[in-house]
């Protein structure tokens, strides 16, 4: 009589590049970090005086701030290249936004509709030099 035992294949692939984490900074107001950073930062849409927007009536929109020191945290290949080219005298790059996500939103339109919608690029996910 056969015995049967369980069997598995494996097969593992030897990956030879490496991937560069690119997660950003967090920072908050106590920080003393001066490199590129993400800041939060909460919209009250009450405050502007924006009654035409029913929900949400605040939301975490969050701010990109620092120094972009050379290579640190660019997004781009370009932003190092046009570093190096310097021309017209490039100010080098800056801290800006590399993910944004959106937020879903209640509002009225111009004909005072009620709208629900997804408005893209509310959020500052995460901040890079670019």
């Amino acid at each position: 009589m056969l015995e049967k035992h369980p069997f598995m294949e494996l097969r593992v692939l030897e990956n030879t590049k490496r991937s560069r984490r690119n997660l950003g900074l967090d920072c908050d107001e106590h920080s003393s970090e001066s490199r590129c950073c993400r800041y939060p930062l909460t919209v009250d849409f009450e405050a502007f005086g924006w009654d035409w927007i029913i929900a949400p009536k605040r939301y975490k929109a969050n701010y990109c701030s620092g120094q972009c020191e050379y290579m640190f945290m660019q997004k781009y290949p370009h932003t190092h290249l046009v570093q190096q080219a310097n021309p017209r005298g490039s100010a080098g790059p800056c801290c800006t936004p590399t993910k944004m996500s959106p937020i879903n939103m209640l509002y009225f339109n111009d004909k005072q509709q009620i709208i629900y919608g997804k408005i893209p690029g509310m959020v500052v996910d995460r901040c890079g030099c670019s």
